[in-house]
């Protein structure tokens, strides 16, 4: 197999690391942990905000509900020291019975600590406490991330 095909497939297998760590460290690891895969200048789109920063983000999301994140399948895109993905996700509280279901649009950078999420966009496909013509039933197919 040529190099640069060697090369293609271990970045691709490192970023697949990175998405699987992603759910992983919300359950089983310390917040800061997870925080570790973002860039410092991450741009991070949930619930209608935008927050920037690793700093926004953990006042924000470290107040998230517990619970189990089951990512699905995973499409990347990599040109050079950038990738682009999409996953699909289901996410199931252990604190309440409400879960969702949704997208993770992520854009990925390749840093000299490995690659790292730069931007990522949450597209909900179902929530429980959304509005009746805001959960999947109103979306247009195919699905975009904003």
């Amino acid at each position: 197999m040529p190099d640069a095909n060697l090369a293609r497939l271990a970045d691709e297998m490192a970023i697949r690391a990175v998405l699987d760590e992603y759910c992983l460290r919300l359950e089983v690891d310390e917040f800061a942990d997870w925080l570790d895969l973002f860039t410092d200048d991450t741009v991070y789109e949930v619930y209608k905000m935008t927050l920037t920063g690793k700093a926004e983000m953990a006042g924000i999301l470290s107040k998230a509900p517990h619970g189990v994140h089951l990512p699905g399948a995973t499409r990347i895109d990599i040109d050079g020291d950038r990738a682009v993905t999409v996953q699909s996700y289901l996410f199931i509280s252990t604190g309440t019975d409400d879960w969702n279901a949704g997208w993770y649009w992520r854009e990925l950078v390749r840093t000299g600590a490995g690659w790292k999420i730069a931007r990522t966009v949450v597209k909900f496909g179902r929530k429980e406490d959304l509005p009746v013509n805001e959960r999947a039933r109103a979306l247009a197919f195919p699905v975009r991330p904003a």
